[in-house]
């Protein structure tokens, strides 16, 4: 029996993908690296640490990982502040469905603590959720399955009565190897993302509510 679900953040509750792509590219462009958008998105899902190891490796950077951490995570709150930024499309109606059958939720996102409570309180769904957990809490990130397995426990349930909602490929792998059902959400704005080994795939989630996601659970 499913008792909770598990939302990935961006490019789930919030078109922010694209915003991320941006932040990365105004960090390295500080460092005097241009890279194209197209370049990004097989960096979706991972955590800031992850990402930018493999950023001043691949552009032989001297800047310390943990500095243009910071210098990240800055522009992106400034970002998500002046943007304009709602709730994704029937995701409010999914989450009110979800509570109304008495299920936990929880948000397990790879990006950090300040930028995930800025957006939930910048689109005002905070309440909704009974748990949130940053990725950089632990040691490896998407598409390990270690931030499932953690939000899982911090839940107090098991992976078998728990679904997630990923957009990321990196974000499905990681629900599958937890081993929770998970529910793909094709999102344009995340790029082209294989969703393949999801349980099912959406594109639009005013077409679901808490009784599909339990029924999933079970497939």
């Amino acid at each position: 029996m499913i008792h909770a679900i598990i939302f990935d953040m961006d490019g789930v509750l919030i078109d922010s993908q694209p915003m991320h792509y941006l932040g990365d590219q105004q960090t390295l462009a500080a460092h005097s690296v241009e890279v194209p958008v197209e370049e990004m998105t097989a960096y979706a899902g991972t955590t800031n640490q992850l990402r930018f190891e493999l950023f001043k490796e691949r552009y032989h950077l001297d800047a310390d990982v943990a500095d243009m951490i910071r210098e990240r995570e800055a522009t992106m709150i400034r970002l998500v502040r002046e943007s304009d930024a709602v709730p994704t499309e029937g995701s409010v109606a999914l989450l009110e469905s979800i509570k109304a059958d008495g299920l936990k939720t929880a948000v397990a996102s790879s990006s950090s603590y300040p930028f995930i409570y800025a957006v939930l309180e910048k689109l005002g769904i905070l309440s909704y959720f009974d748990l949130i957990f940053s990725g950089e809490d632990v040691k490896n990130g998407k598409p390990a399955p270690d931030v499932f397995l953690e939000t899982c426990e911090k839940l107090q349930e098991t992976p078998e009565t728990c679904v997630v909602i990923e957009d990321s490929a990196n974000g499905v792998l990681a629900a599958v190897r937890a081993g929770m059902a998970c529910l793909g959400y094709q999102n344009p704005t995340s790029g082209e993302q294989d969703l393949s080994k999801a349980n099912a795939v959406i594109d639009d989630f005013r077409t679901i509510d808490a009784d599909f996601l339990i029924r999933l659970g079970k497939c």
